[in-house]
């Protein structure tokens, strides 16, 4: 019966540490969606292969 009461609490813990991981990882996931659009803005303005009038390589 203990080793049921043990399994129990590691197991809980193991899920309460891995909702703790991901809540972290989910809030910053906006600011790296907003870095990462930056630098792809940053990469389209200075590329020269880029055509500004349509926005494609060409």
């Amino acid at each position: 019966m203990d080793s049921i009461i043990l399994w129990l609490l590691a197991a809980s813990g193991v899920l309460s540490i891995f909702l703790f991981v991901a809540r972290g990882l989910l809030d910053q996931l906006p600011e790296i969606i907003t870095a990462w659009r930056k630098v792809q803005q940053t990469y389209q303005s200075t590329d020269p292969r880029v055509d500004e009038s349509t926005g494609t390589d060409g």
